[in-house]
């Protein structure tokens, strides 16, 4: 199974955004240094596209499951707790994708949304709900968890789950972007729940894959976030006549 990323990991890195067409502004920051803005000059012409990371991820570090004998039996092999999870081709996963500056949007879907513990890992490691969305938290695994979310501009919890199959529902009421989640009993066990308040966003898996619903003309600001990596900005124009053309890349890199 792959491992979990390192909160707070020292990684520099640049963003680059490759595309055709009209004109793009980029700054970016990193988790635990200053960038540069950089210039890239492109446009948005699809809503499909991939987040990639140039160059050799971070090794991370083992994770020590043997103070919990049921966590440490779910494994044949060690678990890695890895600060960038790339995909065989490069993919980068866990990047929520947003429009900052979206569109009017649909009313909030009524479908839960779901965040579980499963093999004592958080399943999945980054969770994007709308506001007022259920978000179901359960415990796929036969030891007790507890989950502690701790918002800087919602209500935060602290939930106990100390059977299989237990699970709580809770939703969120103001927009709030990298929600910290943390199980106080087995302390590798980290993840990410994001609040938005429109349906224009993704979040990259294994492949680094995204799709956006489709944009209507118009001036646009995209946000990309990585639990490690920081986030970065830019503006892009979409046009009425902007039919079809290659997909959107976006692209992390080591200094």
């Amino acid at each position: 199974m792959a491992g979990r990323w390192v909160k707070g990991a020292a990684l520099a890195c640049a963003f680059t955004i490759v595309t055709v067409g009209a004109g793009w502004g980029v700054g970016g920051r990193d988790a635990s240094a200053g960038m540069e803005p950089r210039a890239i000059t492109g446009r948005i012409l699809l809503a499909e596209g991939q987040v990639r990371f140039a160059g050799e991820p971070p090794a991370g570090a083992e994770i020590d499951m043997s103070a919990d004998a049921y966590c440490r039996d779910q494994y044949d092999e060690a678990v890695m707790d890895r600060p960038v999870r790339v995909g065989s081709g490069g993919g980068l996963a866990d990047v929520l994708v947003r429009v900052v500056n979206a569109p009017a949007s649909r009313a909030s879907p009524e479908a839960e949304a779901l965040l579980d513990q499963a093999g004592c890992l958080y399943a999945p490691r980054s969770v994007a709900v709308r506001v007022g969305q259920p978000l179901v938290i359960r415990n796929s695994d036969a030891t007790l968890h507890n989950v502690r979310v701790v918002p800087a501009a919602n209500a935060g919890f602290n939930l106990g789950q100390p059977i299989r199959g237990i699970q709580s529902t809770r939703s969120f009421e103001t927009p709030e972007i990298g929600i910290p989640v943390r199980c106080d009993i087995h302390g590798w066990m980290t993840a990410s729940i994001h609040i938005l308040e429109h349906e224009f966003f993704d979040i990259t898996g294994e492949s680094g894959a995204f799709t956006l619903p489709t944009l209507p003309a118009g001036d646009y600001e995209i946000e990309a976030w990585h639990p490690t990596l920081g986030t970065v900005t830019g503006r892009v124009s979409v046009t009425a006549d902007g039919a079809a053309a290659a997909p959107l890349t976006l692209e992390f890199s080591p200094n």
